[in-house]
């Protein structure tokens, strides 16, 4: 097992860590967690053996083999998938001292461990690896120089994944990589055998993945068990429990003050008053844990929401001599929340740059409303931002007109207060850019919010508060993001973009998970299984109905669905309430006799019971809910075609 002990951790002046204990058993897949800054990837750094600890210690057992993701991955000319081959270090050596040995007898060793350690089959493992990454089957005889930063970053995830490792460390995994990745990945790291210890955040990745919780804040590990929504809702409780016990005392420290304060001087009354003065010494401060919400964005309402607020006409685009977009017509609506899916380079952000007007079409027309103001988030806008500028002057420059203090105000919300607003750009970290980029568009009140990958960066508070102010977010928007928590959020429609064609996708994110699923099951590698023995292909009509069934088995069942959810919303915020009432009635101080006291004790008990009336209706509204959506699923069961 992993043990740490009184942990220590500095950067420079900061303390990340101090007093920090975690043990981490064989198996777990552990999710490290806190806000950006809080210590996570130097806590990592520190178990890979990368970064010395100020105090304290952490055991690895010696005989685990620990792998880890690349920070860097070089652009060689060396085919991929050897450099995916050299996560297998073992592998490697086997390979040379066999090139070099002579001795029969030590071939037929080396050998045997070559076979012990299913090495004949080591090429064919890596190269269903960078498939599951999303590279294409020839990719993997490319030279690496060949591929972009963002997949070299893959390349280096497939080598860290080639590894026969105990434990596995991986700080991000979830960059660079699109829906489809993602939930390839999720179920290798399911199977995976070893002990996992990963950051991310990205919520539904976490739920997916994770077995335990490791949270830092204040320099404190907090280990939870279940996965990240279950470790939220404990925190929360523990939040709620911290801040009635710091009112507490708070209460109880006035009333001493108060007293000390009136009888101090009067000799009648001036040895209670010292009594209560020494109390007052020894009553100690409360700890309150709080949420971690540094951040409130709001969007401005757009002064003008025309209808349409955009059309592609039959638009398509071009360049490096192949077809990026294929000629399309949409249109936009001030009520359209549209989430766009599809691999990475299939499209999505030519179709954004097209519909925010920085493509012009090759072929058709793009047709935005005369008063139309786009606000559009690029990956690459934070890379212009003017480093030796600060926030403040980048919203100055926007808006000459409005005054200092309004803007600090706007952008103190967004995490720039005080100095931070006047500090140079070049200083800031790569989350606090982006914001700065969403500070700048959303000060501009768009009436259509085009968004590439706006939660890169983005720590899960922030991801949270962004998802708040896009669902109050009154005009229309299109959003690419790997982050499926916020597309679920905010999105009620989706555009599929594949190969360049974009089509209407007629179901939710789950839908789309369970298809890639299924296409990956289809799917037999060619290393794997000889193309003779694959089964044959449905016949294409065959398909075409399954896929009709499946569409009109989904309007059945939405609006159920639906249903159901409302009701257990409704169940569950009843509950947290009622459990805030109990929590309230075990207050002592309600039966003093008091007639505020009174009062109050007689308010809650009503307002109990009407609660628990509501909670009895709601919860067998949930159920007869949930019976008719089984009942509907059965029906389409039996009904769909074989």
């Amino acid at each position: 097992m992993i043990r740490m002990q009184d942990v220590e951790l500095r950067r420079g002046r900061q303390v990340l860590l101090h007093g920090a204990g975690l043990t981490v058993h064989p198996g777990w897949r552990v999710g490290l967690t806190g806000a950006n800054g809080s210590g996570k990837s130097s806590l990592l750094a520190a178990l890979q053996g990368e970064l010395t600890l100020d105090a304290g210690s952490i055991e690895v057992p010696e005989d685990w083999v620990v792998a880890h993701l690349p920070q860097e991955v070089p652009g060689s000319q060396r085919p991929a998938v050897e450099y995916v081959l050299d996560g297998d270090p073992e592998l490697r050596d086997l390979q040379q001292r066999l090139e070099r040995e002579t001795d029969g007898a030590a071939q037929a060793q080396l050998y045997a461990r070559l076979d012990a350690i299913d090495g004949w089959g080591a090429e064919a493992r890596a190269r269903r690896l960078l498939a599951g990454l999303g590279f294409a089957e020839a990719d993997g005889d490319r030279p690496m120089a060949d591929f972009s930063g963002g997949w070299r970053m893959r390349l280096g995830l497939a080598r860290t994944l080639m590894t026969r490792s105990d434990l596995l460390l991986l700080d991000e995994p979830t960059n660079h990589l699109d829906v489809e990745t993602i939930v390839w990945l999720e179920g290798w790291l399911a199977r995976y055998p070893g002990t996992v210890i990963v950051i991310a955040h990205d919520r539904r990745f976490l739920d997916a993945v994770v077995t335990h919780i490791a949270h830092i804040e204040r320099g404190t590990l907090t280990l939870y068990s279940g996965s990240y929504t279950r470790a939220e809702a404990r925190r929360a409780e523990a939040m709620a429990q911290s801040e009635a016990a710091a009112a507490k005392v708070a209460a109880e420290r006035a009333h001493l003050e108060q007293f000390v304060r009136r009888f101090r001087a009067k000799a009648s009354k001036a040895r209670q008053a010292q009594s209560r003065l020494k109390r007052l010494e020894a009553l100690e401060e409360v700890a309150v844990i709080r949420a971690a919400r540094p951040v409130h964005l709001q969007i401005p309402a757009p002064q003008r929401l025309p209808d349409p607020l955009l059309a592609l006409d039959e638009a398509g685009v071009q360049g490096d001599g192949r077809v990026r977009l294929h000629p399309a017509s949409v249109r936009l609506r001030p009520e359209d929340r549209i989430g766009i899916l599809g691999p990475n380079g299939a499209g999505k952000s030519t179709l954004l740059a097209l519909l925010a007007g920085e493509l012009t079409p090759d072929v058709g027309e793009r047709c935005p409303a005369p008063d139309l103001r786009v606000g559009y988030f690029a990956q690459h806008q934070r890379e212009q931002l003017d480093l030796a500028a600060s926030p403040l002057m980048h919203l100055q420059r926007l808006d000459p007109r409005a005054t200092e203090q309004d803007l600090r105000n706007f952008i103190g919300g967004l995490g720039f207060g005080g100095e931070h607003a006047d500090r140079p750009v070049g200083e800031c970290s790569g989350g606090e850019r982006v914001r700065l980029v969403l500070a700048l568009l959303m000060w501009q009140a768009p009436s259509l919010l085009l968004l590439d990958e706006p939660t890169n960066h983005l720590d899960l508070d922030m991801r949270e508060a962004l998802g708040e102010a896009l669902e109050a977010y009154a005009g229309g928007l299109v959003v690419v993001a790997h982050d499926r928590e916020l597309l679920a959020r905010v999105c009620d429609r989706f555009w599929r973009v594949e190969a360049g064609h974009l089509s209407e996708f007629d179901g939710d994110l789950d839908d789309y998970a369970r298809e890639l699923q299924e296409r990956r099951n289809e799917a037999v590698p060619e290393t794997s299984v000889p193309a003779a023995d694959a089964a044959p292909a449905a016949p294409a009509q065959s398909q075409k109905e399954r896929r009709r069934a499946a569409a009109r088995t989904r309007e059945v069942l939405r609006p159920l669905q639906k249903q159901a959810d409302r009701a257990e919303a409704e169940c569950t915020r009843i509950q947290q309430r009622l459990d805030a009432i109990e929590a309230e009635l075990a207050d002592g101080t309600l039966y003093t006799g008091d007639a505020e006291a009174a009062q109050r004790l007689a308010d809650l008990t009503r307002e109990q019971g009407e609660l628990r009336s509501r909670l009895e209706t709601q919860e067998g509204e949930w159920m007869e809910a949930l019976e008719a959506l089984e009942a509907a699923r059965a029906d389409a069961a039996g009904d769909s075609p074989e």
